[in-house]
């Protein structure tokens, strides 16, 4: 076996890859993460450089790990600031550091990724951890971060010293595949009365709302997701982190994995969402207006996905990170996975106990939203 570390995703064959990363990960696609690439939402001056490397039995790439030079920590969702302002009080360097993740998506899924065929699945984990940490070494980051990953992952990272970490997001999971009046009867009697409310508004909007695909959407509903997206960011002070070119390359190249929930009004564009689907998993990303109205963003951002999840058959809706407002509409929390390695020893035991401490109260923070949740008890504890 061989470890490899490339400079970009390009020097990658895309089936390759995309043969390594399971059924239901769009964020993990070779043409989703060299489309970030291509179109400059990566690299440059971003903060964010690829480093992907690959473990190769000859020149088949039997595992790989989605791997980046940081510069800070936006586009994370698991954050690390006060690390950061730890170490730099304490006169040591944070940046750059080392993360193994898609950029700018709080999705969950696997991070060491090991073609399905293997016989030794965990041996090629432990390589690829054992290579992140030697990129690190010569890089001169200060460690290396495995974010929003299977539980599986960070349990063998923990046991070969790394620190596993917990926090928390929502999501919604539809096993049985149960009708949205199903999902309604689930919720306490005051929820479900509000979701009714809510949606009965929107449809008193008059808008013409409709879930599409990528390739149903002609070019001025693409132009409006991109100013959507624009918008939206605005609005809130932040980065935008998607190039225009991204906008452009997700309707060549990807429109299969788009679902687009989208409002006009007068035959124009007012309001939408953009989501990635594969598999039996659908996540929701961004949404954006043009002029606010009551409750459309929770008819477009929740609602309608969860009528597409029912449809189609899908099992499992990650809304996006952050949100009290996800648990009053059906949503439940969950514990998500990360694991953290740093090269410092004084460093890695002081966090390392705090992450110990963190993890006990993440614990008791999931099960008290559990129990503060819209979903009747007798539903979550049948």
């Amino acid at each position: 076996m061989e470890l490899r570390m490339h400079d970009s995703l390009g020097a990658l064959a895309p089936a390759a890859w995309d043969a390594l990363i399971g059924e239901h990960w769009p964020f993990l696609e070779h043409a989703f993460l060299y489309g970030l690439e291509l179109t400059a939402c990566v690299g440059g001056q971003t903060g964010w450089q690829p480093l992907p490397l690959g473990v190769y039995d000859g020149d088949a790439l039997v595992a790989a790990a989605p791997l980046y030079l940081r510069t800070d920590s936006y586009g994370e969702f698991i954050f690390d600031w006060a690390w950061a302002d730890f170490y730099h009080r304490n006169g040591v360097p944070y940046y750059p550091k080392l993360t193994v993740a898609p950029p700018f998506t709080p999705a969950t899924g696997p991070r060491l990724l090991v073609h399905p065929g293997h016989p030794q699945p965990d041996r090629l984990r432990a390589l690829l951890a054992e290579g992140i940490q030697a990129v690190a070494a010569r890089v001169g980051a200060s460690g290396a971060h495995v974010l929003f990953c299977q539980p599986h992952e960070a349990e063998l990272l923990a046991g070969l010293g790394w620190i596993p970490r917990k926090t928390v997001q929502t999501e919604w999971n539809n096993p049985n595949r149960l009708k949205f009046e199903d999902f309604l009867a689930s919720l306490r009697a005051p929820a479900r009365k509000d979701i009714r409310k809510e949606r009965r508004k929107v449809a008193d909007l008059g808008l013409d709302i409709q879930t599409l695909r990528g390739d149903q959407l002609d070019a001025a509903g693409w132009r409006a997701l991109r100013r959507f997206y624009e918008l939206n960011v605005a609005r809130h002070g932040a980065e935008a982190y998607l190039t225009p070119a991204f906008f452009e390359h997700l309707q060549r190249n990807l429109p299969h994995r788009i679902l687009a929930c989208m409002a006009q009004e007068s035959r124009q564009f007012v309001a939408g969402t953009l989501s990635l689907q594969k598999g039996q998993h659908l996540y929701g990303r961004y949404w954006g207006c043009d002029i606010e109205r009551p409750f459309l963003h929770f008819e477009l951002a929740f609602y309608r996905l969860m009528d597409a999840c029912i449809a189609h058959g899908w099992t499992h809706f990650e809304p996006g990170a952050g949100g009290g407002h996800k648990l009053n509409r059906g949503m439940l929390p969950v514990l998500v996975d990360s694991a953290h390695w740093l090269a410092h020893p004084a460093f890695r035991q002081v966090i390392g106990d705090h992450v110990a401490r963190e993890r006990v109260a993440m614990a008791e923070h999931a099960a008290d939203m559990t129990l503060h949740a819209t979903v009747k008890r007798d539903v979550l504890l049948p």
